[in-house]
This record gives structure tokens, C-alpha cells and sequence, in this order.
């Protein structure tokens, strides 16, 4: 069903890019060829050559724009340069096409055709106002499907890459100096100017256009029956806040619903609150700007301070973990915690394997917060035990019949119930008190006395083994998030005592002896133990990864 709804998407952006081009060939061939104007971008430059040598545009358009296609495709790669081959191609031919449709007889040239002018000679300020605004509806449509008609919008692109300039900084810089050339052959200020006002009116258009499209509404409803029109707004797919208030007049508490909507949903948004409850009273308001989940992505340049790093959230709000990761990662990431996110609850680990707990968090965090995530999942696997406490290993103390790792992965797949268990934690995300929980069966003298007296007499050889799994991508759609996942093994045997209190630990640190090591990890002290830890190697891992493959763009 997905990849279906992709397919017909991508089939009706390119239907609407083609459009768009269409309407933007009309600006091109009806209004500014046929009184000499000049815009900015390839076109512009194919219309000078065309006022000094007679060579048609789309001739000089396409010998352009396949020269920067070429270098595009080589530096930025194909799929980025998909739809603007489609676009340019789709330019090319409209720009033909049209001139072949509008053209006449030149009286004083037989056997020769000209394009006429269609306002009379002299209304050549009239055609760049109505060529501008034709050139800039059409640009709203291709630019709104993810479309592109080449040409500058190219060379801004391969510039960006290289050097810290915005698109927008050398489209202009372009745009000026194509328009001033046009002084060359026509020797006119006059014509120059009114390439000026072209790109200030066709910028205007398209800046007018897109806002429009992404206007927002404010919605402030006071109701005495709040939970049907609340219910009726995300049953629609929009999302609701109901506030606490009171009414001074009769000090009696109400629910205020507050809800932003597209500003095309306004009338259904009153047709739904009226079949409620005609007699609501509701404030509807303009939104100067709304970005987030259903809305607009947030683009604005980072801070000095931020420049250059990546935001990380790690699923945990243990300090000692994120020391060790913030450690691990270096400089070049700044590396949050779920409270950091204003996540306090414990995420339940049911995924009967330690790559599916790991995987569950960081999928939980993805969904609900947009970060980037990096969660992590750590068993104690003895040999004697047949693998355990695996999965139990914080929890063993208190299980009576824990199943061993080969029973386990016979669990329904984090996948199967992730919808089911998201949602569980999702009505208990904002239920917790703004600090941190901890689960109340979480007993590490416990664990360790369980674990010592089931391996009196037995093979004490046993491994520390950590997944890792790292999420990126797009979180309006989870599905075409990247997943990876890293492995830590850490070998060692379990000691026969425990060294120090084992409450003061984390897991196993006063039991577990590293191989190569005459200590426990308690004994070793932190800084030995995250340069050798399980974590620390499934970290590095993740780390020599992003160091080295490219990601999805992320939110």
C-alpha cells in the first residue's frame, strides 16, 4: 500500500512539474521573446543569444543545460538530478512547441515567421509585469513537486557543495549579471531595467505563491462538550491541545481545544465544530508561521556554536552510559539524553532479544521526537547457563523461569508487536513526573546472587555482549527510516564473590572478569573500563560507520 501511494505521489509530481514548466514557457514565448525582454537563469541567457544571432531558444536552452546536467550527474550524482533531466527536457520541448503555435508571417521577410506582439509594440512593461507573473505561477507548481528547470539552479547547487554560499546568494548573483549582459546587444538601460523588475516580480510571485499554499489558521475553541470536537480533530489527522481554563464571569473550569490547521481546512474545521456544538465559542487566527510534524520543516542556519555538529539522542538517561558514549563519539556530535528531549519514562524492553530492545527504543524515540537515535540493549551471557540471564540481565534476580536465548527468539519479533507497544508507551510518555523512573525491579544484588549460586560448580566462562542500533531519516514515515545496527563482545569469566557492594554497580561490573584482566570491572575503575567495555566497542562501531557512509537527510 505504501509503495503504491509513493508511485501514484511521484506520478502526479511529475504531471504538476510539467505543468508548471508549461505555464512557465508561456511567460518565456508569449511575453518576454517578442519584445526583446530578458530574465534571469538559462533562459535568459539562450533569449540573448537568441536577440543577437536568430538561434532559437530552446536550441541554446538545451546545449546549456545538458553541458551542466553532465557535470551535475558527476559531482551531486543521478537521483538528484532525476526530475531536473525531466524538467529540462520537458522545457525544451514546450519552448518549441509554443513558438510554433503563436508564431506569424513576418511581413517584411517572406518565407521567415516572427512571434508577435499580442499587447501591441509599445506594451513592453505590460509583458514583463504579466511575463514575470506567468513565469512565477509556473516556477510555484515545479518548485512545490520537488521539480527543477536546470539551468542556475544547478550551478548553485554544485557551488553550494563546495563553498559556504546559500542557493539563493548565487541564483541572484547569476540572475544579475545574465540580466546585465543584456546591455551588450541591445545597448538599451531601458531593457535592462526591465529585467530587473522581471526577477523582482517573478521572485515576488513565487515567494507569494508558495507562502500562500503554506498559510496556517490558529484555532482557540471553547466548548462545554470538549471530547467529541477533540476526538472528531484527530480523527480528521490533525492534532489538538486541550488546555486548562476558567471562565472569570462564572469561575467554572473549562476545556480549551487549540488546534492549527492548513488555512484551506478552516471551513471544514467550523463545519466540524458546528455539528458538535453550534454553540462553541471559537477564535480563529492567523498563523504568521507553523513548523513541525504536519507542517513546514524547520531551515534555518545553525549556530556558531552548533556548526558543524550532529544532534544525537542516546535512549538512556543512565550518566555513566552517556559519559561513555559522549566520550566515545568525540566533538563532532553532540550526543542528548531522553530527559534532554523531555522523554522521563523507562521504555519497555520486550522484544525478547537485545537487538529488538535496542532497536524498539530507538524506533520509539524516532516516532515521537524526530531525533536521530542511538539505543543500546546489554545481556550477560554465561555459557553454563546456556546464554543466560541474556535478555533478563537486569531483571534476573526477580524472574523464577527465565528462558534461555535459543526459546526466547522464538518470541513474536519486535516488529510483529512494535505497533502495539509504541502506542502502550506513547499513552505513558507525558503520565511520568518531569524525573527520571527507574523500573522497580531493577536489583543488582539480587542478579548477582542468582546468577552466583546457578553456577556453583560450573563453567564460569561468560561474555558481555551489547547491540547497538542507530536510526536516521524521515519521521513523518518510519519505513523509509535507515536502521543499523553494531555488536560489542566483550570475553570473560564470572568471578565467585562479588568485589565491593554489588547495589553500587551497574549490572555485573563487581563479578565480571574481563579476559586478559586479573580484576573485575568494578575494581578496574571507570576510565579501563570504557576503553575496553562491550559499549565501547559496539560504539566505535557506529561511530567509524557514520565516519565513513553517507546518511538520508534528516528533520
Amino acid at each position: 500500500m505504501v509503495a503504491k501511494e509513493h508511485i501514484l505521489q511521484e506520478i502526479k509530481d511529475y504531471i504538476l512539474i510539467a505543468f508548471g514548466i508549461f505555464i512557465y514557457a508561456v511567460g518565456v514565448t508569449v511575453f518576454m521573446l517578442p519584445y526583446g525582454l530578458t530574465s534571469g537563469g538559462v533562459s535568459g541567457v539562450s533569449a540573448i543569444i537568441f536577440y543577437a544571432t536568430g538561434f532559437e531558444i530552446q536550441n541554446t536552452y538545451i546545449i546549456i543545460n545538458l553541458c551542466l546536467l553532465i557535470a551535475a550527474v558527476k559531482i551531486l550524482g543521478f537521483k538528484f538530478c532525476l526530475k531536473t533531466i525531466y524538467g529540462v527536457f520537458s522545457m525544451t520541448l514546450f519552448l518549441w512547441l509554443l513558438q510554433r503555435i503563436v508564431e506569424v508571417p513576418d511581413p517584411d521577410n517572406v518565407g521567415h515567421y516572427i512571434l508577435p506582439k499580442l499587447m501591441g509594440p509599445e506594451a513592453h512593461f505590460m509583458a514583463c509585469v504579466l511575463g514575470a507573473i506567468t513565469e512565477g505561477i509556473g516556477l510555484t507548481f515545479c518548485f512545490e513537486h520537488n521539480g527543477s528547470t536546470g539551468g542556475t539552479d544547478i550551478v548553485a547547487a554544485i557551488v553550494n557543495k563546495y563553498k559556504n554560499m546559500t542557493l539563493g546568494t548565487v541564483l541572484m548573483f547569476c540572475d544579475l549579471v545574465i540580466i546585465s549582459s543584456c546591455y551588450f546587444i541591445f545597448h538599451d538601460w531601458f531593457r535592462v531595467i526591465y529585467g530587473y523588475v522581471m526577477l523582482f516580480i517573478c521572485s515576488f510571485t513565487l515567494d507569494y505563491c508558495m507562502n500562500r499554499r503554506h498559510q496556517s489558521v490558529q484555532f482557540l475553541i471553547f466548548s462545554r462538550n470538549p471530547e467529541p470536537i477533540a476526538n472528531a480533530i484527530t480523527q480528521s489527522h490533525r492534532g489538538v491541545t486541550v488546555l486548562d481554563g476558567e471562565g472569570w464571569y462564572t469561575h467554572t473550569e473549562r476545556k480549551v481545544l487549540l488546534s492549527i490547521v492548513r488555512k484551506r481546512e478552516q471551513t471544514t474545521m467550523l463545519r466540524l465544530i458546528k455539528s458538535i456544538d453550534p454553540y462553541a465559542f471559537v477564535s480563529m487566527s492567523n498563523a504568521g508561521g507553523v513548523w513541525g510534524e504536519g507542517f513546514d520543516k524547520i531551515k534555518v542556519s545553525e549556530s556558531k556554536k552548533q556548526k558543524g555538529k550532529r544532534i544525537l539522542v542516546f535512549a538512556s538517561n543512565s550518566q555513566h552510559k552517556l559519559a561513555e558514549v559522549r566520550a566515545i563519539m568525540g566533538e563532532k556530535y553532540e550526543i542528548r539524553s531522553l530527559a534532554d528531549i523531555g522523554c522521563y519514562i523507562d521504555i519497555p524492553e520486550r522484544a525478547g532479544t537485545i537487538q529488538g530492545n535496542a532497536l524498539l527504543k530507538a524506533r520509539f524515540v524516532k516516532r515521537y521526537f524526530g531525533f536521530d537515535c542511538i539505543a543500546d540493549d546489554t545481556a550477560l551471557e554465561c555459557k553454563a547457563l546456556d546464554g543466560l540471564p541474556g535478555i533478563y540481565s537486569s531483571t534476573y534476580g526477580a524472574v523464577s523461569n527465565p528462558l534461555p536465548p535459543a526459546e526466547t527468539a522464538s518470541l513474536p519479533t519486535m516488529e510483529v508487536y512494535n505497533e502495539e507497544v509504541s502506542q502502550e508507551m506513547f499513552r505513558i510518555l507525558h503520565s511520568q513526573n518531569k524525573k527520571v523512573q527507574k523500573p522497580t525491579d531493577y536489583d543488582p544484588k539480587a542478579n548477582i546472587e542468582k546468577l552466583l549460586h546457578d553456577l556453583e560448580g560450573k563453567d564460569r566462562t561468560a561474555e558481555l555482549h551489547t547491540v547497538v542500533a542507530f536510526i536516521t531519516g524521515d519521521y513523518d514515515d518510519p519505513a523509509k527510516c535507515d536502521t543499523h545496527t553494531f555488536d560489542g563482545i566483550l570475553e570473560g569469566t564470572i568471578a565467585k564473590e562479588p568485589y565491593g557492594n554489588p547495589s553500587d554497580t551497574f549490572f555485573y561490573d563487581s563479578v565480571f572478569i574481563p579476559q586478559g584482566q586479573d580484576k573485575t570491572y568494578q575494581e578496574l575503575g571507570i576510565d579501563m573500563k570504557n576503553q575496553i567495555s562491550q559499549r565501547a566497542i559496539a560504539v566505535g562501531k557506529l561511530k567509524t560507520f557514520l565516519e565513513t557512509v553517507p546518511l538520508k537527510a534528516t528533520k
